[in-house]
């Protein structure tokens, strides 16, 4: 197999460059994702976005489980919906 694939051994769909997604795109996601798409989503990386969720100040809900962190998509869409992106 070629090309990245997830947990699954599916072959993940290309994503959108950090800070450059849209709500089309957000839609696209599942209703949870995980805190490195959650990061590009609002332009961040992914040590940046471990370290914001590891210090709680992750700028939407983020839910823990065990040291892996997820972010409901609803809270990005409405980030985005409210900074008007």
């Amino acid at each position: 197999m070629t090309g990245k694939s997830d947990l699954h051994g599916r072959a993940e769909e290309p994503r959108p460059a950090r800070g450059c997604w849209t709500l089309a795109d957000l839609e696209a996601l599942p209703l949870i994702t995980d805190l490195r798409t959650a990061g590009s989503v609002l332009g961040m990386g992914s040590t940046k976005a471990r370290e914001l969720a590891r210090s709680g100040q992750f700028p939407v809900k983020i839910i823990r489980h065990g040291d892996r962190y997820f972010v409901p998509v609803a809270a990005l869409r409405r980030l985005l919906v409210e900074a008007d992106l």
